[in-house]
């Protein structure tokens, strides 16, 4: 330790540029892991928010929630030791009425239809006409008790609360009652049976009716069946993946490099008797600590950028990956520095001193 240190704040224009190095690349696979997680999260949050654990929906729609239509003599075939909730799912295009100019408020979002009192609702009670919506739309300008209009339609709402992380498929979403988005969704004010997508099941499911065309799935099944859900997941893990085995081979190089140019004096080290064990955790010690002030670095730079950011990208911080990413970073700069140890531990002190 006390070699590696002394070295290191002997030629500290050189350590500072690999430790730079190192930061930049940690900064990048952080970031691109924040990224990555905050899109995935956006995709799902609304349905990770159910704390559910199965979904059903009909047979024919082709794992397209919005293309399942059940009735309450579907819901009653759905058997479970648990709760089971109806949902409904369309999506749409909303701007602020009481807006100065109300097409500059536009935007995309789905809006969920839900029974009040289900275990899928939101806490505040849903009368008819009332929106209950994603925290996002306060970044447009939306506000509590702002009126809403559905374009293509004369529907108008009342937005009464806001929720965090109510995304779907990266859009806001609008939490309604069931009967205002069966009016929204069919266009009539009165429908004569209760219309809705799914079943949202919280327990284990007895029994589904697969001889009524319904099908079920665990909440993680329906998540992968999303339009690009697996795509941008699978993408963004080979791209992280292949940067930290691309920074492990970098940091080995480096060490590696230093090691050599320091053949000299390593050889005289040995001359007078100090072991190679000793030489050799002076390596690796110097690696650890270069690959730990690079990751400090690198992960305040990331976390600052979310803090910059994160209204304007899908960031999202997860620590379970992040503790991932950095044991991954230190086991492979341990593998680097063994790797110079080897070349420690051949050389010959009367050629090295020459």
């Amino acid at each position: 330790m006390f070699l590696a240190w002394k070295e290191l704040r002997h030629a500290k224009g050189k350590f500072s540029l690999i430790v730079a190095l190192v930061a930049l690349v940690a900064y990048l696979v952080y970031f691109l892991t924040s990224l990555a997680y905050g899109l995935a999260s956006s995709y799902t949050d609304s349905v990770n928010n159910w704390n559910a654990d199965h979904i059903v929906l009909t047979s024919d729609a082709n794992d397209n929630i919005m293309m399942s239509t059940m009735t309450d003599d579907d819901f009653d075939v759905v058997q479970t030791n648990g709760e089971k909730a109806k949902i409904g799912l369309f999506p749409a295009v909303i701007r602020d009425l009481d807006a100065a100019i109300p097409d500059d408020t536009k935007e995309e979002i789905y809006v969920f239809g839900v029974e009040n009192g289900s275990f899928i609702a939101p806490s505040t009670t849903l009368a008819d006409f009332a929106a209950f919506a994603d925290d996002s739309l306060l970044e447009l300008g939306y506000k509590v008790g702002d009126t809403i209009g559905i374009a293509g339609t004369d529907i108008e709402w009342t937005i009464v609360g806001f929720n965090s992380k109510s995304t779907y498929q990266t859009a806001p979403v609008l939490y309604v009652n069931l009967n205002t988005w069966m009016d929204y969704r069919f266009n009539q004010a009165v429908i004569p049976v209760t219309l809705f997508n799914g079943v949202v099941v919280s327990g284990d499911i007895l029994s589904v009716g697969t001889d009524d065309g319904l099908i079920s799935y665990t909440i993680q099944d329906f998540i992968s069946t999303l339009p690009g859900y697996n795509a941008q997941v699978l993408t963004f893990s080979i791209m992280i993946g292949f940067l930290i085995i691309i920074v492990a081979f970098v940091l080995g190089i480096f060490i590696y490099v230093l090691t050599i140019q320091k053949t000299p004096m390593f050889g005289v080290m040995k001359a007078q008797g100090i072991s190679n064990g000793y030489i050799g955790g002076s390596v690796v010690m110097q690696t650890l600590i270069i690959t730990a002030f690079g990751i400090f670095i690198g992960l305040a730079l990331t976390i600052i950028s979310g803090i910059f950011l994160g209204g304007f990208v899908p960031f999202a911080i997860n620590p379970l990956f992040y503790s991932l990413i950095t044991v991954a970073f230190f086991l492979f700069a341990v593998l680097g520095g063994l790797f110079s140890v080897r070349a420690v531990l051949k050389i010959d002190p009367r050629i090295a001193i020459g």
